[in-house]
């Protein structure tokens, strides 16, 4: 097993500043196993739940089986942290083993952000989970579609009473 990863941005704003990490998982095997990813970062950067939909345990790792390929994972920071390199660390636990990748990020401030070289290969890999319709990844969470009245003015011999009474709340 392997994993590999890319960056959606060479470079992250060190305030507000958001990035995406693709991470890529080769297995060896063809064997069944369930596994979890534990992504450690470094001080003042968050990350969303992952984008793939994949469940999360009370540990914040991702549950996997050998079946998935691949998990996208927002990163962001929300108050200003110091620039220069950071590491973000991702490690894929297995029954067997597990393995470890360092992920350097480089924090900049705005103005350096001119300079930021995109992924293109990341940001369509993005788009394309960002159109997949994901079933609700909770059972308490329900969808419910309301179908908006549509009023319409009609002349009729009743009409002048109708505009005369009617009440719109």
């Amino acid at each position: 097993m392997m994993i590999e990863t890319k960056l959606a941005k060479s470079l992250m704003e060190n305030e507000e500043g958001m990035n995406h990490l693709w991470i890529q998982i080769l297995w060896e095997e063809s064997v069944y196993q369930k596994s979890e990813m534990q992504i450690q970062l470094p001080k003042g950067i968050y990350r969303s739940h992952n984008l793939n939909g994949y469940a999360e345990n009370e540990r914040k790792q991702i549950v996997l089986d050998s079946k998935d390929k691949e998990v996208m994972i927002e990163i962001f920071t929300q108050d200003a942290i110091a620039c220069g390199e950071v590491i973000i660390s991702v490690t894929l636990f297995s029954c067997e083993k597990s393995i470890s990748k360092e992920i350097p990020i480089h924090l900049v401030s705005e103005d350096e952000m001119d300079m930021v070289e995109i992924d293109e290969q990341v940001v369509e890999r993005i788009k394309e989970l960002g159109n997949a319709n994901f079933p609700p990844t909770s059972e308490d969470t329900n969808i419910v579609f309301i179908q908006t009245k549509v009023l319409e003015a009609r002349n009729n011999e009743f009409s002048y009473l109708e505009k005369k009474y009617r009440v719109d709340y």
